[in-house]
């Protein structure tokens, strides 16, 4: 803020939210999302473009899941990747990503409920964390692909191996210092 400006005029700076638990309100994402018009959580898509290619072809189907205001699904058309879904918890994020990927072709964009905090693991948000990974696990088409870039740890990823899936599980990292995990599971390949 320079001296002209007054305290209420100041444009936000900061990153997150003063505390994690405002990850699960989806206000606090229709807030964000009204103001903000792109942020990449993790890297963008030219850091793991290498990894994608590997396991997503342009006949693919990909469900983007928390897609907020990311860049990605713009970068999977551009390589060919028609059948995309988009879906996030904020109405904001969503009316905005429908207004800029119809305009380019795209068809499918959703609104869903939160699946939960991974800063945060209390019993609700595992729970919802748990039904997410099933939601995931029922569409899936036999030996389909869902592919998570997080920063946790395999051993932080035990819902994963949950005896209810049937999926292969594999990952590998990218970034330099700090490392991303790109998490690679397969339906029905255990």
């Amino acid at each position: 803020m320079d001296e002209t400006e007054k305290p209420s005029e100041a444009k936000r700076t900061t990153v997150g939210p003063p505390s994690v638990l405002a990850y699960l309100d989806p206000n606090y994402w229709n807030e964000r999302f009204t103001s903000e018009d792109h942020y990449e959580w993790l890297k963008d898509y030219s850091h793991f473009r290498h990894l994608i290619q590997q396991h997503i072809k342009p006949d693919s189907s990909v469900l983007e899941l928390g897609c907020g205001n990311s860049q990605l699904c713009d970068e999977l058309y551009k390589e060919g990747i028609s059948k995309l879904t988009c879906i996030d918890l904020s109405s904001v994020a969503v009316a905005k990503m429908q207004k800029r990927l119809f305009s380019k072709g795209y068809k499918d964009v959703k609104r869903k409920e939160p699946c939960g905090d991974p800063w945060n693991p209390r019993p609700e948000a595992e729970n919802k964390a748990m039904a997410m990974l099933q939601g995931v696990h029922r569409v899936l088409k036999p030996h389909g692909i869902f592919i998570s870039i997080a920063f946790g740890q395999p051993h932080f990823r035990r819902p994963f191996n949950a005896p209810e899936f049937t999926w292969s599980i594999d990952y590998t990292t990218f970034g330099d210092g700090f490392h991303y995990f790109f998490y690679i599971l397969r339906k029905n390949e255990l």
